[in-house]
């Protein structure tokens, strides 16, 4: 068994897979992550019984705190992907380095999934749009503000603007600000991401599949009738094809 782990901007995901096969999954906000007094508030049977503790990591901050929270005990089970672990997709862009690698190891799931050329969709705290070639190569992609994200920079940057909850809203015209913000934001990020996915695939034409992941895909899929398929834990399933491409190679 191995513990898969997602470092991300606002939560740290974890699965832990018996061969192929998800059989636990579950989430710690990096905000109850920080107030943590003195251990990871993981089940210490799941920590013993994984093999090893495969990490993927864009917040440098968390991965340190959570690397501290596992101490001496588990420090030989750790196998980050990038340092220990090589994850090995062909990437033409101008700095492949800098590319999340949240976003790489989508594109290297999603298109085991598909075998083709994929638009890749993570609705996260970020919103990412990516695609993937025919022959499996990372081409780049678009990165916008998440709908959470949206909300929290609005009710941050104005006096009056209050924070909301984003769902759908039942008028696209709010009567009051709290109801414009929330039609607003989703609207916006469904007029953005339905506009994108039609101009990709006009320039580049071959694009067979669409697939989405990510917290907020559920909110917004429905309205985006371009996605084929949502898988909600592709980032961990791509910690796993990853680990397991090392083994076997």
């Amino acid at each position: 068994m191995i513990l898969a782990v997602d470092i991300g901007n606002t939560n740290v995901s974890m699965g832990s897979f018996v061969g192929k096969k998800l059989t636990s999954h579950f989430c710690i906000d990096n905000t109850s992550l920080i107030n943590q007094k003195a251990k990871l508030p993981v089940k210490s049977s799941l920590l013993n019984e994984s093999k090893n503790i495969v990490v993927a990591s864009v917040n440098p901050g968390i991965e340190s705190l959570f690397y501290k929270f596992l101490g001496k005990k588990y420090k030989n089970k750790i196998l980050k992907i990038g340092r220990e672990i090589k994850l090995r997709i062909p990437t033409l862009v101008e700095n492949p380095q800098t590319v999340g690698i949240d976003r790489l190891l989508n594109a290297l799931a999603a298109y085991r999934r598909t075998q083709t050329s994929t638009i890749v969709i993570d609705f996260g705290t970020a919103i990412t749009i990516d695609i993937v070639s025919k022959k499996g190569e990372f081409l780049g992609g678009l990165i916008l503000p998440g709908i959470k994200t949206s909300a929290y920079a609005l009710n941050l940057q104005t006096a009056l603007l209050p924070k909301v909850e984003i769902k759908r809203p039942k008028k696209i015209i709010g009567k009051n600000s709290e109801d414009a913000i929330k039609a607003g934001i989703y609207y916006g990020a469904v007029g953005s991401v339905n506009y994108i996915i039609k101009e990709l695939k006009r320039v580049y034409g071959d694009l067979k599949y669409t697939v989405a992941t990510g917290g907020d895909a559920k909110i917004l899929k429905k309205e985006i009738p371009e996605i084929d398929k949502f898988i909600p834990r592709l980032t961990l399933e791509g910690i796993r094809l990853v680990f397991e491409d090392n083994l076997n190679s």
